[in-house]
C-alpha cells in the first residue's frame, strides 16, 4: 500500500555537522511527512524540488520542540528536535518552523508516527552547541538527556493549574535561575539568570510555577531552575558532575599553565 502524505511544509533545516570541520548553516528545504518517512526538498523557481534527504520514521527516537534563549541566525524562530538513529549511533536534526502553530503541528504528527519506536527515555530540551548541552552543560554529545521524554506528549503544553486540595506546599524552597528565559504565553513567567525565585508547584515534570520578588507567578521549565542550596552545585556553570578528579586536577593545571607569565629577557 502506498505512504499516506500527513503533513507538508517548507521549514528551515540546520545542518548535521557530522564533522568537525562541517560549516553551520540553515537552508530552506520542503518537509513531507507519510506514514513512512520524513523527506525534504530543495526548491528552485520553475524546477521539480530535488530531494535532499530521507529518514525512515522507525529510526526517529524523540521529536521535541527546543527551550532555548540562544540568538537563532536564521528567519524562523521556533525550533524543534529529532533525535535518529544511525548505523550504530545517534544524530540529532533541528529543524526551525516559521511560528509555533507549525511547529506543534509538526511535533505532533511525528510523534503519533513515531510513539511506537524504540524511544530514548531522556532528551536534551536545548541545543547542542559549542562543545557542550547548553541544558545541563554535560561535554559528551550522545550523553543520556536530562529531561524525562514524553512519547504522547508536548513540551509546550503547560499543565492546568492545580486545584486547592491538589496543590503541592512547597514550603517556600528557593530556587535560582540558570539562564534567562522569555516567555512564550501570559501564563509564563520570565527569568533572569542568577535571580531568585520561590518555586510553589513542582508537580508537573517539565513545567514548574515560581514567584517573583514583585509576587507575581508564572510556569517555567524546570531544566532552567535550579534549588538553591549550599549541596546543590548544578546551577553553577563551572559544574560538572560527570567529570573524573583526574580530569578536574588535568584541566587546573592546564589552566594555571596557560595564565603564567612567560619569561622576560633583557
Amino acid at each position: 500500500m502506498l505512504p499516506t502524505v500527513i503533513l507538508k511544509g517548507t521549514l528551515i533545516k540546520k545542518s548535521q555537522q557530522k564533522r568537525r570541520t562541517s560549516p553551520c548553516n540553515y537552508k530552506e528545504r520542503l518537509f513531507v511527512l507519510d506514514t513512512q518517512d520524513l523527506t525534504y526538498s530543495e526548491q528552485r523557481p520553475g524546477k521539480k524540488p530535488t530531494q535532499k534527504g530521507c529518514i525512515e520514521l522507525s529510526r526517529i527516537k524523540c521529536v521535541e520542540i527546543v527551550c532555548s534563549e540562544a540568538p537563532i541566525p536564521c528567519s524562523n524562530k521556533y525550533p524543534f528536535q529529532m533525535c535518529i538513529n544511525v548505523v550504530h549511533d545517534n544524530c540529532y536534526l533541528y529543524i526551525f518552523a516559521p511560528d509555533n502553530d507549525c511547529r506543534q503541528r509538526w511535533v505532533r504528527a511525528l510523534k503519533e508516527e513515531t510513539k511506537c519506536n524504540a524511544l530514548l527515555l531522556k532528551y536534551h530540551p536545548n541545543f547542542w552547541t559549542d562543545g557542550r548541552w547548553r541544558c545541563c552543560y554535560q561535554t559528551e554529545k550522545m550523553a543520556m538527556g536530562c529531561q524525562e521524554y514524553d512519547p504522547v506528549g508536548y513540551a509546550s503544553k503547560k499543565p492546568l493549574p492545580p486545584t486547592p486540595d491538589t496543590q503541592v506546599n512547597m514550603h517556600d524552597i528557593v530556587v535560582v535561575a540558570l539562564q534567562n528565559y522569555s516567555p512564550h504565553g501570559d501564563t509564563e513567567l520570565p527569568l533572569h539568570k542568577d535571580q531568585e525565585y520561590i518555586l510553589t508547584d513542582s508537580s508537573h515534570h517539565d513545567w514548574w510555577t515560581v514567584q517573583d520578588h514583585r509576587g507575581n507567578t508564572g510556569f517555567v521549565p524546570c531544566t532552567y531552575i535550579a534549588e538553591k542550596s549550599c549541596n546543590n552545585f548544578n546551577r553553577f556553570e563551572w559544574y560538572n558532575k560527570d567529570i573524573t578528579r583526574g580530569r578536574a586536577e588535568e584541566l587546573l593545571m592546564t589552566e594555571v599553565k596557560q595564565r603564567r607569565p612567560s619569561s622576560v629577557w633583557c
